[in-house]
C-alpha cells in the first residue's frame, strides 16, 4: 500500500486548507486514569494482580501480571494494568490488548516498564463501549525508595489508595471460583524492524524524499513517559535540559477553551468540511470530549453536508491557533490511535502549522498513513519524511526535537528519524486530529484518545 503525506489544498476566500500531516488497543494508557466506577453487576473478576519487583530501584524494569475472567462473555476493546502516582500522574503498562473475556481464566502480562521514584497505585481496568472500568484490587509498589533506619517503617507499609480513587462495588475476586482453564495473553510485541525506511512511506506531492530523512531506531517498550502536569522533567528520550512551556493533561471534564478551538478555523459550533480534499470525514466540535483523564477524538459514520457537499462520516479535530504558538523545542504527545488488525486505522495525526503554508511549514510529528505511524516536515524545499515499522495502534508516545536546521523524532522514547532539509523558523501551532482517508477502507466508531500534550523550550 503506497504511503502518502497530506498536503495543503489552494486557499479559498482568505481562509487556508491546511496540509493534514497527519496523524490508542495496544498499549497501557492514561486513558483508564478516572474510569468510570465499576458497578454490582461488574462482569469481569479479578483472581490475582501483581507487580515484580514491588520495590525496585527507579529506572528498573517492573512487569505486572493479572488473572482475571468473566461471569459472562465480555468482550473489550482494551484491556489494560493501569499506574497512578501519589500526583495521579498516568504509569500505565503499556501493551494493552482487545480482548473476549469469558469463564476460563486469562492471564494478562503486558510489557515491562520503568517508574520514576515514589509510590504507584494499580489496578486492571479496560474499555467496553468507549468507557473505562477500574476494578478491585488495587495494590501499591515503590519505585526507587530509599532504604530506611531499621527503627522507622519501610516505605512500603505505606498505603496510596488515595492516588487514585478505588472502583466501588466491584466484583470481588473470590465471587466465582477461578475456573481451571487458562488461557494466556500476552502485549503485542515491540516492533522488531530496526527502523529502515519503506521505499513507499516517502512519497509525497511535493517530490522525493530527501535522503537526509532517515529512520534510526525502534521504540523500546521500557521508554518512560515523564510524569504529568509540573512534575514533568523533559521529553521522553530527548537530551538536554528544558522548562515546560506548554501542557494539557486533559484531566478536566471539558475541552480548556484557553488553550484549544474545538474545530478547525476555530468555530466553537460550526461542523467545518475536512483539512484535505483526500479526507471523507467533516469535523465537528461534538465529535470532541474530554473525559476519563484522556481527550477523545471520534470519528462515526454520520454525514455531514458543508458548503453544499456531503461527506459520509463525522470527526474530531482540536487546535491552538491564535492561542498558542511556538518556535522550535520539543513537542510529545501519548497518543492512542484506533487498531485495524494490528495497523494503525484510518488518518490520525498529531502535528504543527504555521499560519502560511507551506512557506511557515508544517511538521508531521505523528501520521498514520496506510496502517503505519509516520513522521514528516513540509515547506517550500518540499515534505521528506519516512515511517516507523511495526504496530502503532493503541497507546504509544511521540515526540519531536525542532531545532534550527533540523527535526528529529522519537516514537516511545527512541528516535526514529531526522530531517535536516527544508526546515522552517516560523512559529507554528498545535494540531491533533481523527481524520479519515478516503484511500482506504474506514473504521467508525474509531475513538482516538490523547492522555497529553506537552511543549518544552530550553
Amino acid at each position: 500500500m503506497a504511503k502518502h503525506s497530506k498536503h495543503r489544498r489552494s486557499t479559498t476566500g482568505g481562509r487556508r486548507f491546511l496540509s493534514l500531516g497527519i496523524a490508542l488497543a495496544a498499549t497501557g494508557t492514561g486513558a483508564a486514569a478516572w474510569a468510570m466506577p465499576s458497578t454490582s453487576t461488574e462482569p469481569v473478576v479479578v483472581d490475582s494482580i501483581s507487580v515484580t519487583p514491588t520495590g525496585s530501584a527507579a529506572g528498573s524494569p517492573v512487569t505486572a501480571t493479572a488473572k482475571l475472567h468473566a461471569t459472562r462473555q465480555t468482550a473489550v476493546q482494551a484491556l489494560t494494568i493501569a499506574v497512578r502516582s501519589a500526583s495521579g500522574a498516568h504509569y500505565d503498562f503499556r501493551g494493552a490488548i482487545p480482548a473476549t473475556l469469558t469463564s476460563s481464566q486469562l492471564t494478562f502480562t503486558p510489557e515491562s516498564r520503568t517508574f520514576p521514584a515514589g509510590t504507584y497505585t494499580y489496578f486492571v481496568a479496560y474499555e467496553s463501549a468507549n468507557r473505562w472500568h477500574n476494578l478491585s484490587p488495587v495494590n501499591t509498589f515503590t519505585s526507587g525508595a530509599p532504604s530506611a533506619p531499621a527503627s522507622s517503617p519501610s516505605p512500603t507499609a505505606t498505603g496510596t489508595a488515595t492516588a487514585s480513587p478505588s472502583p466501588t462495588a466491584t466484583a470481588s475476586a473470590t465471587a466465582t471460583p477461578p475456573p481451571t482453564a487458562t488461557a494466556t495473553a500476552t502485549a503485542k510485541p515491540s516492533p522488531t524492524a530496526t527502523g529502515t525506511p519503506s521505499p513507499t512511506a516517502t512519497a509525497t506531492a511535493t517530490g522525493t524524499p530527501s535522503p537526509t530523512a532517515t529512520a534510526t531506531g525502534t521504540p523500546s517498550p521500557t521508554a518512560t513517559p515523564t510524569a504529568t502536569g509540573g512534575a514533568s522533567a523533559g521529553p521522553v528520550g530527548v537530551p538536554g535540559a528544558w522548562h515546560q512551556v506548554f501542557a494539557d493533561e486533559f484531566n478536566g471534564s471539558s475541552l480548556d477553551a484557553a488553550k484549544w478551538n474545538p474545530n478547525w478555523f476555530g468555530c466553537s459550533t460550526c461542523t467545518t468540511q475536512p483539512v484535505n480534499s483526500q479526507e471523507s470525514a467533516a469535523y465537528s466540535p461534538s465529535q470532541v470530549a474530554v473525559n476519563g483523564g484522556s481527550l477523545h477524538l471520534t470519528a462515526v459514520q454520520k454525514p455531514a453536508t458543508v458548503n453544499g457537499k456531503t461527506y459520509p462520516y463525522t470527526s474530531g479535530l482540536i487546535n491552538t491557533n491564535g492561542k498558542a504558538q511556538f518556535t522550535y523545542g520539543a513537542f510529545e504527545a501519548r497518543i492512542y490511535l484506533p487498531p485495524s488488525g494490528s495497523q494503525v486505522a484510518n488518518w490520525p495525526a498529531f502535528w504543527t502549522d504555521g499560519q502560511s503554508w507551506p512557506t511557515d511549514g508544517e511538521m508531521d510529528v505523528m501520521e498514520g498513513l496506510g496502517g503505519d505511524a509516520c513522521y514528516h516536515f513540509h515547506s517550500d524545499a518540499g515534505g521528506p519524511g519516512s515511517c516507523a515499522h511495526g504496530d502503532f495502534s493503541g497507546w504509544h508516545t511521540y515526540g519531536a526535537e525542532w531545532a534550527p536546521g533540523s527535526v528529529t523524532y522519537y516514537y516511545d522514547g527512541v528516535k526514529v528519524g531526522q530531517i535536516t532539509t527544508g526546515i522552517t523558523s516560523a512559529p507554528m501551532y498545535l494540531i491533533l486530529n481523527n481524520a479519515v482517508d478516503s484511500k482506504y477502507p474506514a473504521v467508525a466508531p474509531a475513538d482516538m484518545q490523547v492522555d497529553y500534550v506537552r511543549v518544552w523550550q530550553h
